[in-house]
């Protein structure tokens, strides 16, 4: 009995090392997976940040894919002139036009698509992109069945470059056409040929995956930091709300966009400097920052801004009255909960290319007589101070 239960708990001893293995094991391949996953998916970003930047990569490619598919419609253009003059492009003449046709298409759906057309210009790209391996796969075997091919090689290497997106689907895009080309290959192909054409396809595929996968990764991670580096101008780091430089660069917006009414609300923070001096300056970033949060809901992110130390702005657009004042009182009540006080001034124009500095001098000016009436009532002299 002593012996068995000994072998047990030897056998228990044995066996502990073997769950830590597998677990540790288990944890390395989660880790491998996760970052296959970042790479492949997310070209080595988080998904958050790889939708952040989302906008800037559809324009990118729709900058690209204008571009190039006009490059491309112009030389197949000049090589089916060239096809009447030179017998060596001659027996490609059959391939020009329709991929011209074809590639002009993808430029007139590149030019009409907007912002919320995300997926028809993906497509987009990758119509334009097999049209051009494609184009290439044809030259490289039916049209030249006894030459070695160049032109779906150089196109292997160069066409995944022009765009960014998911790295897995450019790859899968990439060995799809070289799978296309070997067998296109096999059965066009001369023998002599034959070998180091497939040999070719198969290593410049693999480097051009190795190389757009490397490119995408640059490329996100470099309009990754322009983003993080516009947003670090446009926004007020203590509370999140957009700053003074993005108020004054958005005024035009304003002006021009408003069609019946333009509402500024101008908003001060009492007793910032008496909290700083009582509580510390951490208690007044508090206070600060609960007024930017409770302002940005009552009002919204994109129209609220801090342009100063203590002292907040919102424009509103085509709004009602009623319902910005009820907004205010809201805010008001809010900051009263946290025993904080706000000072309220607001003022209105009609019809659109307002001067909204005149329209927030109003609102100011309408803010400190409320701001002198506060003080007032708490029978606090605030002389030199506003």
């Amino acid at each position: 009995m002593i012996g068995a239960a000994g072998c047990m708990i030897g056998r228990r001893k044995t066996s502990l090392p073997g769950i830590g293995e597998r677990r540790a094991r288990a944890s390395e391949m989660k880790k491998i997976i996760e970052y296959m996953k970042r790479n492949l998916m997310y070209a080595g970003i988080s998904e958050e940040e790889y939708r952040q930047i989302s906008g800037e990569i559809q324009n990118n490619n729709r900058q690209n894919l204008m571009i190039f598919s006009v490059i491309t419609c112009v030389f197949l253009l000049i090589m089916f002139i060239l096809s009447f003059f030179s017998k060596d492009v001659e027996t490609n003449r059959w391939v020009y036009m329709p991929t011209m046709f074809i590639t002009l298409a993808v430029f007139c759906i590149a030019k009409g698509c907007q912002e919320q057309h995300s997926a028809i210009l993906l497509a987009d790209v990758y119509v334009f992109t097999s049209i051009l391996f494609i184009f290439g796969i044809v030259l490289g075997t039916v049209t030249r069945p006894d030459e070695q091919t160049v032109t779906f090689i150089a196109l292997l290497l160069t066409v995944p470059q022009l765009f960014t997106d998911r790295p897995v689907r450019m790859i899968t895009c990439i060995f799809a056409y070289v799978m296309i080309f070997v067998i296109t290959a096999v059965y066009v192909k001369v023998d002599y040929v034959l070998a180091a054409d497939i040999i070719d396809a198969c290593v410049f595929g693999t480097i051009s995956a190795i190389i757009s996968t490397y490119m995408m990764r640059v490329k996100c991670q470099r309009y990754l930091y322009e983003r993080k580096v516009y947003t670090l101008s446009e926004t007020d780091l203590l509370t999140g709300l957009r700053n003074r430089n993005s108020f004054e660069q958005n005024l035009k917006m304003y002006s021009s966009g408003c069609k019946h009414t333009l509402f500024c609300v101008f908003v001060d923070v009492n007793g910032l400097h008496e909290m700083n001096n009582t509580n510390g300056h951490e208690a007044g970033d508090k206070m600060l920052q609960f007024i930017g949060t409770v302002l940005q809901g009552q009002f919204g992110e994109k129209d609220t801004y801090r342009i100063g130390g203590d002292e907040f702005v919102v424009l509103i657009m085509d709004e009602t009255e009623e319902v910005v004042q009820r907004k205010i009182e809201q805010v008001e009540h809010l900051a009263e909960e946290r025993s904080y006080h706000v000072s309220v001034g607001y003022d209105s124009a009609d019809g659109p290319e307002t001067d909204v500095n005149e329209l927030m001098n109003c609102a100011e000016k309408r803010m400190y007589e409320a701001k002198k009436m506060f003080y007032q009532q708490k029978g606090i002299d605030r002389r030199s101070r506003k």
